[in-house]
């Protein structure tokens, strides 16, 4: 099945990523920001099935948001993983 491409709301932002100091997945994936008017949006992905994003009311927020659900979202799958190894038991 051929993914949909998302549409991003906003213009691309040029983000200078060594100027902060950022979380680790922020650093490692270095995802793309976006404003539109006063929100921005941190987004690794244009499948909209498979993006992981971030929003806020600067940049670095939106980076940071972006970086709370990469960590939930690998934190839910740890769980499942862990929840799934102890049935075959």
């Amino acid at each position: 099945m051929k993914q949909q491409a998302r549409t991003i709301p906003g213009r691309l932002v040029d983000f200078d990523y060594s100027r902060y100091r950022l979380p680790t997945f922020v650093m490692q994936f270095k995802p793309a920001v976006y404003q539109d008017g006063d929100c921005y949006y941190a987004v690794l992905s244009f499948e909209e099935e498979h993006d992981i994003s971030g929003l806020g009311t600067s940049p670095e927020d939106a980076l940071i948001d972006w970086n709370d659900k990469v960590c939930n979202m690998l934190s839910l799958s740890a769980n499942l993983s862990n929840t799934l190894k102890g049935k075959k038991k």
